[in-house]
Formats: structure tokens, sequence, C-alpha cells
């Protein structure tokens, strides 16, 4: 699967690594995005040796080309076990939820973390709730620090950890025991992905998570 269109161009590597990332939920067996000036300053500012990018050809012929209109589409949430059995989240009946996970590689950027902090402002996440936060660099960490935002997230009285993989493969630090139920903005959601076997995981955007950690249920930023 490859990416393209203008706009893909206007989109953040954050942004960029999320979808490459989550490519194979779509059916692909890996996604692209062609390399521009944006991936450029990215690679220079780490690369420790000389790289090469790679274009498709000019006369290439795709097999099929889809176009989506993501302005369109309202938030999703991938029920279980899979992440590509997703609902929009207006769909959804009052479902509650034990405990919120926002970070690892696929949502623990800076973008995400900005904006989970921006709905937790003056909030305090739902009493019987455990809210997790878990950026995925020490830089990113650094950053969070610097912005002020992880002062909104312990006002929030939400738990910040060491960048992890931590509970996304059932590592430790957020793993669910039998019956609990967990809004991820993780990458995967099978059985017993993050914990018991009789456990619930429901993946969603950092916004999606963020509302559903202050109302105790999944549910969308617009409800609050």
């Amino acid at each position: 699967m490859e990416f393209a269109g203008p706009v893909i161009a206007q989109l953040s590597m954050d942004q960029r690594l999320t979808m490459a990332n989550m490519a194979i939920e779509a059916g692909a067996k890996n996604g692209i995005i062609a390399p521009d000036e944006c991936t450029r300053a990215f690679v220079e500012e780490r690369a420790q040796r000389s790289y090469q990018f790679y274009q498709s050809d000019a006369d290439a012929q795709y097999e099929q080309v889809i176009t989506y209109h993501v302005s369109e589409i309202e938030p999703q949430v991938a029920l279980p076990p899979s992440p590509a059995n997703s609902q929009p989240v207006s769909s959804l009946d009052e479902i509650p939820i034990d405990q919120v996970v926002i970070g690892s590689c696929t949502n623990g950027r800076i973008e995400d973390l900005r904006l989970a902090a921006q709905l937790l402002k003056s909030r305090r996440v739902a009493p019987r709730v455990r809210c997790l936060i878990i950026p995925a660099t020490q830089a990113i960490y650094r950053q969070a620090v610097d912005e002020g935002l992880f002062t909104i997230f312990l006002e929030a009285e939400a738990a910040i950890s060491t960048p992890t993989c931590g509970p996304c493969l059932g590592g430790y630090m957020g793993i669910l025991a039998a019956g609990e139920r967990a809004v991820a903005t993780t990458n995967r959601n099978f059985v017993g992905r993050m914990g018991h076997p009789e456990s619930e995981v429901y993946l969603a955007s950092p916004a999606v998570a963020a509302a559903s950690a202050v109302l105790g249920r999944i549910a969308s930023p617009e409800e609050l």
C-alpha cells in the first residue's frame, strides 16, 4: 500500500509513522509513504551513515487507487479481538472501562501527548479508571516535560511512565486482570495482548482515549 496525494504531503512525520505502522490492519503487506523534504529533514537529524531515497517510477501502473476523504470519517474505535474490527465511536453503547493507555510506538508521540493534554486540562480522570501516559521515546518525554504537559497529566491524576512498550504487549505497568476493559492508543488488541485472556482492549485515538478516561466509558471528545 502506497499512501500518496496532497494531504499526505502535509502530514508530519509523527502522523506518517502511525499510518505506516497500522497499514497492515487495512489489508496491506506494508505501508509506504514516498520520501520528500519532510522525510529528508527527519532523517538528516538522525542518520549515522549514508542513505538513499527511492521513489515509484513516474509511469508506474497501480492495480487500484482508492481515495478517502478522512475529514468525513468520525473517530473510530477498534473492538476486540482485532484492530480491523472498527466501529464509529458514536455507534457504541455506553461501555464502562477500567483503564486508559495513551502511548506506545503508534500513538505516544508529542502530537498525541499534546492532544491528550488539551482534553485533560482542568479535568480529572474518572475515579474508577487508571490512566497511563507513556511517551514513545526519551526525547518526547523530555519535550513533554519542557512544554508542561506532565503537569496537566498529573493534575488530572494520570500516571506517567518512562518510555516503554509496557502493557501494549503484556509487559508490565497496566496489565489487565480478568474481566477488565481498557481503551488504548496502542497498535494491537488481540486476545490476551494486554494481560488476561478474559480482558478486553479497545483501540482508539489519543482524543477518544482522553475523553474516555474523563468520562469512565468509551466516549467521543465531542462529549467533553
